[in-house]
């Protein structure tokens, strides 16, 4: 019987659970997805917990917020002059977006002052991290005609 290792076709059966840095869980519909392991990219932690894996193993695998949309950094809230930005798009709460000199600007409307607006520019999915519960399938030799053009391993 096979077991996961580099470049290997893998097919898993995996149900997934988020959760927001504010705590608010949701879990998706199960799913099925094959790929080849080393070349085809996957969550480190995943990967991790999928070598040497055979068909029928079954893993519990955590994946922080660093491996998703990142940690939230309370660095990147930032208090902005309200006069520099259009009144009607400001809403808190909201993303605000605008072209500015061919770039797109865009912060979460956090709050709205007198005179400032508290922006915050960490991806809106900042801080959340996932739980996959995770059914190898599948796991079998890839031919080259299934690893993607360019690719330099095996070769």
């Amino acid at each position: 019987m096979s077991q996961v290792k580099e470049c290997m076709k893998v097919t898993i059966e995996y149900r997934v659970r988020t959760t927001t840095r504010d705590g608010e869980s949701t879990q998706l519909p199960p799913a099925t997805c094959s790929f080849i392991y080393g070349i085809d990219t996957q969550y480190p932690s995943v990967e991790s917990a999928l070598m040497n894996k055979r068909p029928g193993d079954r893993v519990q695998v955590y994946v922080p917020p660093e491996e998703i949309y990142g940690v939230h950094d309370e660095e990147l809230i930032r208090e902005l002059p309200r006069s520099d930005y259009k009144e009607e798009r400001l809403k808190p709460g909201k993303m605000y977006r605008e072209m500015r000199q061919k770039c797109l600007v865009q912060f979460m409307v956090r709050d709205i002052r007198n005179d400032v607006i508290v922006a915050d520019f960490n991806d809106p999915k900042a801080g959340t991290s996932a739980e996959f519960d995770i059914l190898v399938k599948e796991v079998r030799e890839s031919g080259k005609s299934e690893w993607p053009s360019g690719c330099a391993i095996g070769q």
